[in-house]
């Protein structure tokens, strides 16, 4: 039965044993819901719950309330995030050019989904405050961090021409990501240099390049 006036024909029921089916197409309609609007403060239950044609009662089976329904959210972005950039480091023959890899993905999947990543990477709308995780769970971007440190880490073991230690690089090489990425989204009519060449002279700056051999 459906309201009168709604002219949205009702989500088929799952068959018995679709429980786990049916959370992922709830979190599928939750990314889909921030890659539109770009704010966790405009993804209310009912919201997914629209978007998935389902009815509100039934979010509450898989989330027990919108925290929990953000933060699964927001972590699954996170780690499509770092499956995307690990299958870009694929094949790279030394780690200099895995971390360029690293870096040019990282742009490609901002500037593809701008309202996803200022989701993401936003100071407050998925910060420990909007997610709950203070003092309980590290942050779902923490392993994208750790694992950048780990690639910076590789350089410096290969040779890299610095003495700056992996942490303090990877604050640095995050700090110029970002705000490349943010500025091209925002800012799409100033004629920025190609993003691939901005990447490639900062790490250059930052003494992330292979060792010059004897002779070159």
């Amino acid at each position: 039965m459906t309201a009168e006036g709604d002219t949205n024909p009702p989500r088929p029921r799952n068959p018995r044993g679709a429980g786990e089916r049916l959370h992922d197409e709830l979190i599928e309609a939750a990314v889909r819901v921030l890659a539109t609007h770009g704010d966790t403060e405009r993804m209310s239950i009912r919201a997914v719950a629209a978007e998935a044609k389902v009815t509100p009662s039934a979010m509450y089976r898989h989330f027990p309330d919108r925290r929990a329904l953000v933060r699964t959210t927001v972590e699954t972005c996170f780690d499509r995030f770092e499956i995307q950039i690990a299958q870009a480091e694929q094949g790279a023959t030394e780690p200099f050019e895995a971390l360029r890899r690293r870096c040019r993905t990282y742009v490609a999947i901002g500037t593809a989904e701008p309202h996803l990543y200022r989701v993401m990477f936003g100071a407050w709308s998925a910060g420990p405050k909007a997610l709950g995780t203070y003092g309980r769970r590290p942050h779902p971007g923490a392993g994208a961090f750790t694992a950048l440190i780990a690639s910076i880490q590789r350089c410096l073991n290969a040779g890299a021409q610095t003495r700056r230690p992996s942490p303090f690089l990877a604050f640095q090489l995050w700090s110029f990501l970002h705000g490349m990425t943010d500025l091209r989204s925002g800012k799409p009519e100033m004629p920025w240099p190609g993003s691939d060449e901005m990447i490639d002279n900062f790490l250059v700056c930052l003494g992330l390049r292979a060792p010059r051999r004897p002779g070159t």
